[in-house]
Order: structure tokens, then C-alpha cells, then sequence
């Protein structure tokens, strides 16, 4: 008797504890995936408690398990899924089993939308607005500090949070719209759960979840259609590189090797990327531009591990479907593996054949940077992917012509002689600034006619044109990260002014508002200035003339960099002007008669863009 009662308290002592032991789901990534995609084979990361040693199980045809993964940590399983192609939308059972119990979890598989109007790329007919959300608009003062975030609402910090979002951004589409640009890039707006500077969105704590002082998913989704109705198109600016140090993943690692290094031991980035192409640059070099992290708060993600390369590739894919947007712009792109990478863009331009994909590559010289462009004419180990590449070269020569007051023109002229070098210099970004870099405004230390010279350049350039939220208006923004990323002033509760209406603008404002909304509207209604061929002539006297042309339509670009008038001759652009009796200049609507002199007068800091006239039109 004594020992069946000794048996007995030894069964209910065990049980509590083997069942407590039963696989528990806590989260589920993706959360979703979609009927009739071309990636239909997607693995899961199940997040929870006890999944070491689980097998996984459906319960419908609809979704099929081909092999459970267990991870060295029990906190994570992973389940490779087939979706057949005759699945239907709907919500399915799982069950993982283990030796202690099962537990079952439910996966949907939704309806595509399928719409013309979704994942539309974009190309040299768009001109691309990039905003910094945090700093543009504040639509919804009751999320501008949220339960949980670390980082609350503090305008008076430059680096602080000041309370943009997403409906600030939806309350301005038809700003932006009767504005001209064509394509709104938004920097990352996932949660960035971190102490401080968590406002710029690019350290992320989830890789699923909109911010909630931005809004939510749903929300996201509802800007990028809101958008699409009036003709707009959205970029995603999406981070495969690292994430932030308060990631959940931090202190709870999926597999040892999730990234390059640990906390306390890993290599600072090396930031001097030509090495990456340098046939005798030395191996740990060139190791260190992909393994070093971006900064300390910045963990690297390790690529190599096909695991994380699954998670990211799928992550991009299920926000590029969910929200229906047109197209990314990658962060750091050469500090990502290279294999990773470019199978990351085959992968999802194979999905999204109308998408484009803009990688950030921070090098100025034309033959380092062309290398990363798909269809690239120099050699590599691994076949770039890439479509489109951030002109820093062209960048790099407009500071040097427009932001130096002792510049030479000729430093635009030699970068676009080099555009041989790239297989498609039509898609390239071209900017005079950015978020990351000291805006045009500042750089030309507050000189209009610089600053609208510059601007002319720009946006009649081959290439796709990008310009920074508030350059329409001249803002200067200031030297660091904090003062350049500067609030649009009317955007938010308690302004003084606000700069989105002519009447809340300055004079000086109104005049460059007027001056940018101009020089857009000519862009959109001439497909020279979009896509057509250029032809230019190295400069003379600090005049740079080149011309666009477009099924036989031309434009001719007439830039004066001097300070003083200058008068141009025609002659040597006789051939270029075929039967030209006169010219029209489209920012005046003066006209120019090539009948009694073929010449054209300029102001100082000025440029003109001419149609070209025959006496039959």
C-alpha cells in the first residue's frame, strides 16, 4: 500500500511538469502568405516555448508541411510549407507535436488583389519626393506616444520624436499631387522600439509591425491605395542589412550564427567601399564592408545563414503584396552579402516583373558604382541583380559645381561623359540631397539663384530625379542629421505657419514653391525631359548646353554658370536644331527668333529650357 501510494504522489508530481512542457505558440512569421504566388514554398519561424523537438502537421490539403527544422534555441521551430496552386483562401489548422503534447496554431493564405494599379515599379517618367515621416506631418496627435515604445514625443530635440505619421502623410497626397512629383518614398516605418534617434526608422524591433506612432498596417496599406488613386506611387525603404540592438532577437538568438558577431565582440563597418571591387584589395578588408556592423545600436544581419536569407527575402516579399506598393529603395546596399543580395532582387523583380528596386550605393566614382547595376558590362564573381543604383557620382559633381562658388560646370559634363560605363544610365536616382546628406539649400549657403540652378539641372538631367521633402519651399535645414531632417513647418499642432498653403509661405517661399512646381509640370508634359535620349556638348565659358530628345521631339537645356549674363552662340548646335526659325523658353514663355541671329542671352545663375520651333508650329 505504502509504495502504490508512493507511485501515485511521484505520477502527479511528473505531470504538472510534463505538461507544462507542451509546445506553446506565442507568434507566427510571416503571419499570412497568399493563394497563386510564385513563391509558394515559404518557411515559418514560430516563435514560443518548448518547440525543441516538435514535428509539425496540417490539418487540410491546402497547405502541406514538408519538413520541420529544429533550432539549437527551443524557443524557435522553423516549418516548411508548400502552398499547391489549387489552394484556396482561408484559415488552416497546424499542429506541432512533441513527446510532452501538441498544440495547434492557425496559418491563413488570403486572396491576391491582383490590381493593375498595385506594384507598378518605377522608371525616368517618375520624379521621386522622399519624405522622413516623423519630421513631414502630424495627422494623429493620440499616437504620438504609444504604450511600450521607449521613445516618446520631444520636438524640441533634433533628435528626438516630433510626431509624424502616416495620416499626416495621407492629409498632404493632393499637396504632393498638384506639387508634381510622381513617386513618394518613405523612410523605413517599422517599429524602431529604441531608447533614442528612434524617429529615423532605420533600427528596427520588428520586421512585421508598422510603428504605432506612425499608424498601423492597415493604415500603411490604406496610404499606399489612397495614393494610387490620385496617380501616386509609393517606395518602401526597406533594411536587409541590420536591425536594432533592442530587437527581440538580441537576447534571444534563433541560431548562434543569426549574426555576424555577438554584442561584445564584432567588427565595426568598414564605411570605404571601392575596396569591394579592388582586384588586390586584401580579403578581411573586403570581409569587413559585409560582416562589421553599421554602428554599435546596429546589429548585422548574417545573410550566409539560410535561414535569416529566407526570413528577409519572404519578409520583403509579404510587405510588398500586403501593402501593394511599387517598388524599394535598399538601405546600405553593399553591406549586404552579395549572394544574399542579388538573389534577394531576382527573387522578388521574378515576382513583381513591373517592380524596380533602387539600392543605396554611397560611392562617387562612376567606375565603383556601375559595377552594382544589372546587366553591368565590368566583370564580377556574382552576376549583379540590381536595377537601379543611387548616382552618387552625379551627385558628387553637382556639389562640386553648385555648392563650391569657385565650381566648374565641367564637373556634371565629365560625370555624364562616363555614363558608358553603366548599362542603363536612365535608371539611375539622381538628387542634390537626401536624408542623409546636407540639403541643396544649405550646401549652396543659402543662394537662390544657386540653389534654382541647381534644381533646373536636376530635373531636366537624364535619370530619375529625387528631391528631399521641403526643397519646393528652400529649406535649409542644417550640418547634422537632426537639423537637416528639420519639421515642414504647418505640419504639426501649434505651428506658426503653414508652409503647405501659399498663404502660410513666405514670399521667398512662394517664389521657389512656384519656381519647383513649374519646372515639374514642364517635366511631366515633355517625354524629352522623362526618358529622352541626351546629347551634350562640353562646356564653354561656364555655359553647358545639352539637349533631350524623344520620337524626334527635342528640348535644348541651356545652363549659365557665371555670375555675370553671358550671350551664347547657336553655331556649333546648327545640326542639333534641324529647322528651328525660333525658340520658346518654357519657364517664361519667351520666345527667341533664329532668323536674324543665331544666339541666345542669359542671366547670370540661370538656365533656360527651349522647345524648339519651326515656322509650321
Amino acid at each position: 500500500m505504502h509504495q502504490i501510494l508512493s507511485l501515485i504522489l511521484l505520477l502527479v508530481g511528473i505531470l504538472p511538469c510534463g505538461l507544462a512542457q507542451a509546445p506553446i505558440v506565442l507568434k507566427c512569421e510571416p503571419p499570412n502568405w497568399w493563394t497563386g504566388m510564385k513563391m509558394n514554398r515559404i518557411q515559418l519561424m514560430v516563435y514560443g516555448e518548448y518547440l525543441h523537438d516538435v514535428a509539425a502537421t496540417s490539418s487540410s490539403p491546402q497547405i502541406k508541411v514538408l519538413r520541420t527544422h529544429a533550432a539549437a534555441n527551443p524557443s524557435y521551430v522553423f516549418i516548411d510549407i508548400a502552398i499547391p496552386p489549387s489552394a484556396t483562401p482561408g484559415s488552416y489548422e497546424l499542429t506541432l507535436h512533441s513527446p510532452q503534447g501538441t498544440t495547434a496554431f492557425r496559418f491563413s493564405l488570403l486572396k491576391r488583389a491582383m490590381s493593375q494599379r498595385e506594384h507598378q515599379g518605377f522608371d525616368c517618367s517618375d520624379v521621386m519626393y522622399l519624405i522622413t515621416p516623423d519630421r513631414f506631418a502630424n495627422g494623429d496627435t493620440t499616437n504620438d506616444n504609444a504604450p511600450g515604445m521607449s521613445d516618446s514625443l520631444k520636438r524640441s530635440d533634433p533628435y528626438g520624436r516630433h510626431g509624424g505619421d502616416l495620416q499626416g502623410i495621407v492629409n498632404k497626397l493632393s499637396y504632393l499631387k498638384d506639387l508634381g512629383v510622381t513617386t513618394l518614398w518613405l523612410n523605413p516605418l517599422v517599429e524602431n522600439n529604441m531608447p533614442r534617434t528612434s524617429y529615423h526608422g532605420y533600427a528596427a524591433t520588428d520586421l512585421y509591425k508598422i510603428d504605432p506612432r506612425f499608424g498601423t498596417d492597415k493604415l500603411y496599406a490604406s496610404l499606399v491605395s489612397e495614393a494610387h488613386n490620385l496617380g501616386l506611387k509609393v517606395i518602401m525603404d526597406h533594411v536587409n542589412n541590420h536591425i536594432g540592438i533592442h530587437h527581440p532577437w538580441i537576447h534571444d538568438l534563433p541560431m548562434a550564427d543569426w549574426l555576424n558577431g555577438t554584442i561584445e565582440n564584432h567588427q565595426k563597418a568598414f564605411h570605404s567601399k571601392p575596396e569591394l571591387d579592388d582586384i588586390h584589395s586584401d580579403s578581411l578588408t573586403k570581409q569587413r564592408a559585409t560582416n562589421g556592423w553599421f554602428s554599435d545600436r546596429m546589429p548585422d544581419l548574417n545573410q550566409l545563414n539560410p535561414f535569416v536569407a529566407r526570413y528577409l527575402t519572404q519578409n520583403t516579399i509579404w510587405w510588398i503584396e500586403f501593402s501593394g506598393i511599387d517598388g524599394i529603395r535598399e538601405d546600405t546596399y553593399p553591406y549586404i552579402s552579395p549572394q544574399f543580395r542579388e538573389e534577394w532582387c531576382k527573387t522578388v523583380l521574378d515576382e513583381y516583373p513591373r517592380f524596380n528596386i533602387v539600392g543605396e550605393v554611397w560611392i562617387q566614382d562612376p567606375a565603383f558604382l556601375a559595377p552594382y547595376q544589372r546587366g553591368s558590362y565590368l566583370p564580377r564573381r556574382i552576376k549583379p541583380e540590381l536595377p537601379c543604383v543611387t548616382d552618387f557620382g552625379l551627385y558628387d559633381a553637382f556639389m562640386k559645381t553648385f555648392a563650391d562658388s569657385a565650381g566648374k560646370i565641367e564637373n556634371v559634363f565629365s560625370c555624364i561623359a562616363k555614363d558608358f560605363l553603366f548599362p542603363n544610365p536612365d535608371n539611375l536616382l539622381i538628387f542634390l540631397d537626401n536624408h542623409d546628406i546636407r540639403r541643396i539649400m544649405f550646401a549652396v549657403n543659402g543662394d537662390v539663384m544657386r540653389f534654382k540652378l541647381a534644381l533646373l539641372t536636376l530635373l531636366t538631367m537624364r535619370g530619375i530625379p529625387q528631391i528631399l521633402y521641403g526643397t519646393e519651399i528652400g529649406m535649409k535645414g542644417g550640418p547634422d542629421h537632426g537639423t537637416l531632417r528639420a519639421d515642414f513647418p504647418g505640419g504639426f499642432p501649434h505651428d506658426e505657419r503653414d508652409a503647405f498653403t501659399e498663404e502660410g509661405r513666405t514670399q521667398s517661399e512662394n517664389a521657389l514653391f512656384v519656381f519647383t512646381r513649374q519646372l515639374l509640370h514642364i517635366r511631366k508634359t515633355h517625354k524629352q525631359l522623362q526618358c529622352g535620349t541626351l546629347i551634350h556638348f562640353r562646356p564653354s565659358d561656364e555655359t553647358y548646353l545639352y539637349f533631350r530628345i524623344f520620337q524626334n521631339e527635342r528640348l535644348m537645356i541651356v545652363i549659365n554658370h557665371n555670375k555675370e549674363k553671358r550671350t551664347i552662340p547657336l553655331s556649333p548646335y546648327l545640326h542639333q536644331l534641324g529647322h528651328a526659325t525660333r525658340l520658346r523658353e518654357l519657364l517664361t514663355g519667351n520666345e527667341v527668333s533664329l532668323l536674324d541671329k543665331n544666339e541666345i542671352s542669359l542671366e547670370g545663375m540661370t538656365g533656360g529650357v527651349y522647345e524648339i520651333l519651326s515656322a509650321t508650329n
